[in-house]
């Protein structure tokens, strides 16, 4: 039996050696390391993306530790940061890899400079404003990024390339207004929404960095686990050319 780290992976039809070798020179900014972020850094980590910046401003909670796999019982307290052991325990996971630990808020001020040397940034946020930002970050760079949302039971994830799909405000234009949209905090999350929405997340970054771009997820899915429901919502004709940002190039969250 062969005895390389990555064998049954390069043995899948839609990767083979070629693809894993891609996946092995490229770089990934994942924005946050919460639920979602931290199941997209271990997946990506396990799959041997070479490089990976895992970026995140908090601390662990004990309240994380229903759905966040990169935390345990020890960590609430111990004064270090989700970005610090993040990095620490996906270097243990794989130590043929580059990790990267920030601890900071992702703004206007530092965005361009933590997604500059990435190939894909990784949606793993938990806020609107934030989400803009990247959109804003990724479609000036011209760089791909997921979109990845989660809430109680329920799911969205969206691959989105500049110049080539819609970007999220060819689909929704401005943030809705604070309170109007619910949030973990007032719907609740359970842990496998996170893991599948990352799990999606995840694939469609594969296909990217492998060159497989024909394959990725043509707009939106969205998924509820609750009421057992799996949509996908076709995009192709999607983009708007009056969009603020990727049609007329104004980076409002950036300024």
């Amino acid at each position: 039996m062969p005895d390389t780290r990555y064998w049954k992976q390069e043995k899948f039809a839609g990767l083979g050696p070629g693809g894993q070798a891609a996946l092995g020179r490229s770089a990934v900014l994942v924005a946050g390391c919460g639920a979602t972020g931290g199941h997209m850094a271990t997946l990506l980590a396990r799959a041997g993306v070479g490089r990976l910046r895992v970026v995140d401003r908090d601390v662990p909670e004990l309240g994380n530790l229903h759905r966040q796999v990169l935390y345990d019982e020890s960590d609430p307290g111990s004064g270090r940061t989700k970005a610090e052991l993040a990095a620490e325990r996906l270097r243990r996971m794989n130590s043929g890899i580059e990790v990267q630990g920030v601890t900071v808020e992702i703004g206007p001020d530092n965005i361009l400079d933590l997604a500059g040397d990435a190939d894909l940034i990784m949606d793993g946020t938990d806020n609107q404003e934030t989400r803009y930002l990247l959109n804003d970050a990724a479609v000036k760079l011209g760089k791909p990024w997921i979109y990845s949302g989660v809430i109680g039971a329920a799911g969205n994830v969206m691959p989105i390339i500049p110049g080539r799909t819609p970007c999220l405000r060819c689909l929704f234009p401005r943030p809705a207004p604070p309170g109007v949209l619910p949030t973990c905090e007032t719907a609740g999350i359970i842990g496998p929404t996170p893991a599948l929405a990352a799990a999606i997340a995840v694939t469609e970054a594969i296909k990217i960095l492998t060159g497989a771009t024909d394959r990725i997820i043509d707009g939106l899915i969205s998924f509820d686990l609750w009421s057992n429901t799996f949509q996908a919502v076709a995009l192709r004709s999607g983009k708007d050319d009056r969009c603020p940002c990727c049609a007329l190039g104004r980076f409002d969250f950036l300024s």
